[in-house]
C-alpha cells in the first residue's frame, strides 16, 4: 500500500511538471528514494534531465567532484588584492568626478535639458526639476572630485 501511495504521489508530481515546466530533474539518494525536481541536485549526486517537450529526451548527468576548499590568502595577496581594489576605486571616482562635472556644465548652460525617465521617455526639465537636479550634480563633485586629504607631513 505504501508503494502504491508513493507511485501516485511520483505520478502527481511528473504531471505537475509536465504541465509547468519544460524539464525537471531526477535522482536517487544515498537510500534509494528516488527525488523529482525543477532544480538538480547539489554536487556529487547522478542525476537524469528529462526533457518533457521531446520524445524519450533523457539526460545522464555524471556527478562532479565537490571543490577543494580554497587556500586562505597570505598577506601579500591581500595587499596586492586591496592595491587593485584602491585603483578600481580611484578610476571609478574620477569617471563620477568627470560625469558630476559635464552634468553641471549641462544644468547651467542656457539650452533646454531633459532626462529619461524609468519608462525611457525623455522628460524635459522644469526649473525646479533643473535646481534639484544641481544640487544633486554638486553633491557630487563635493564627494568625487575634491582631492583626498593628503597625510600629514612629518617635521
Amino acid at each position: 500500500m505504501n508503494v502504491a501511495l508513493g507511485c501516485r504521489l511520483l505520478c502527481a508530481a511528473l504531471l505537475t511538471f509536465t504541465v509547468n515546466a519544460q524539464e525537471y530533474y531526477r535522482w536517487h539518494d544515498n537510500s534509494g528514494q528516488l527525488h523529482v525536481s525543477q532544480t538538480p541536485p547539489s554536487a556529487g549526486i547522478d542525476y537524469e534531465i528529462v526533457d518533457t517537450q521531446a520524445k524519450s529526451a533523457v539526460t545522464k548527468v555524471k556527478a562532479t567532484a565537490v571543490a577543494a576548499p580554497a587556500k586562505p590568502l597570505d598577506a601579500k595577496q591581500i595587499k596586492a588584492l586591496n592595491q587593485q581594489v584602491e585603483q578600481v576605486n580611484q578610476q571609478l571616482k574620477q569617471q563620477n568626478c568627470q560625469q558630476a562635472r559635464t552634468n553641471k556644465q549641462r544644468l547651467t548652460a542656457e539650452a533646454p535639458v531633459s532626462i529619461t525617465n524609468a519608462e525611457g521617455a525623455e522628460v524635459a526639465l522644469t526649473t525646479e526639476m533643473r535646481a534639484e537636479q544641481l544640487v544633486v550634480t554638486e553633491q557630487h563633485i563635493r564627494e568625487f572630485c575634491q582631492p583626498d586629504t593628503p597625510a600629514p607631513s612629518k617635521k
